[in-house]
């Protein structure tokens, strides 16, 4: 539905409002208005249109008053004249079938409960995220549980509580956050499977290196096929090597490795990004990476818009040995600014 309500130089009054735009060829507002004088009559018509099917997708609907102020007192915000009243969270209880743990790019700790798949609001549901690996912690969340979920936005599935506990509580193998950090899993070891393809992503992500073609799946097989131990392996993987890889075919591979020809090409500042450099704001970037390495922390916190703990960070990260093996085998492959 198109609902158009307004414009600078229409009439005061909504009735009259509606009847012009409908001439005009905006019918949707005038069709599904509805005039009321009670906030029974609005709560009313808003559970009709909940539950009566519609010709377009909609999470509520919209009060307004009759007549609005002049055109020239409107602002860029939300008119103060009209109102959202969203329709109600669906909510449905599911058995907790895993519980998985997603370590992302910056060590952050993510549980995800695998659920036995519940129908909400017409949407299939099997995974739901904790949000913190703390939350998990304090639900104690294990399989078996069943959970109440919703959708927030009619979309995105959302854990509200524990309803019922297992009597069997598994012991469940937790990471450690202690052990993960910005600086965590450089290298594909068993622990770090979670954290290093998500390094792997941002690489090839268009907030790195922008690889056309090249994304999650693409690294799931190359660390299947055990090609990657460090985080830029690939550079050095020849098309026929790529077309031995299950799941590459010839102009898979041949498209594959013009992507990691690509990757060469790119500025220092993309490699910068894509080796997970923490944010510099407005900070001025030399380069050449053996002169941002000799930076003290004091040195990054002269820098505009750094304080000290964002200096200990850039420093951190520069002295850090893993990173600067990847900066010698970027020297090596003679790419700029290494």
């Amino acid at each position: 539905g198109l609902f158009v309500w307004d414009w600078p130089d229409g009439p005061a009054e909504m009735p009259e409002r509606l009847r012009q735009l409908d001439a005009l060829g905006f019918s949707d507002s005038l069709r599904f208005s509805q005039p009321i004088t009670h906030v029974a009559e609005a709560s009313a018509w808003r559970e009709r249109w909940y539950r009566e099917p519609l010709p377009f997708a909609s999470d509520g609907v919209v009060l307004r008053q009759g007549t609005r102020p002049a055109a020239e007192r409107w602002q860029a915000e939300p008119p103060h004249w009209a109102a959202a009243w969203k329709y109600p969270a669906s909510q449905a209880l599911a058995v907790v079938q895993a519980v998985d743990f997603k370590i992302g790019r910056s060590g952050r700790i993510t549980p995800v409960l695998r659920l036995q798949p519940v129908m909400l609001d017409d949407r299939r549901i099997q995974y739901v995220s904790v949000g913190s690996l703390q939350r998990w912690q304090a639900l104690d969340i294990r399989p078996g549980d069943q959970v109440a979920i919703r959708l927030a936005g009619l979309t995105i599935p959302k854990l509200d509580s524990v309803v019922w506990r297992t009597h069997e509580r598994s012991e469940l193998p937790t990471p450690h956050a202690s052990e993960y950090h910005s600086l965590s899993c450089w290298r594909a070891t068993p622990a770090c499977t979670s954290q290093f393809r998500a390094r792997l992503a941002w690489l090839s992500s268009n907030d790195g290196l922008a690889l056309p073609g090249v994304g999650p799946g693409t690294w799931d097989k190359l660390l299947a096929a055990q090609q990657l131990d460090n985080l830029l392996d690939w550079l050095n993987l020849s098309e026929a090597q790529l077309r031995d890889i299950p799941g590459f075919g010839s102009r898979s591979a041949a498209a594959l490795r013009q992507s990691f020809a690509l990757a060469r090409q790119r500025p220092f500042g993309d490699w910068l990004r894509a080796l997970g450099l923490p944010p510099t704001g407005g900070a001025a970037l030399a380069d050449s990476w053996a002169e941002l390495a000799q930076r003290s922390v004091q040195d990054w916190q002269d820098e505009a818009g750094i304080g000290p703990s964002r200096a200990a960070q850039l420093h951190a990260f520069f002295q850090h040995p893993e990173v600067q093996a990847l900066s010698a085998q970027l020297h090596a492959a003679q790419i700029d600014g290494f």
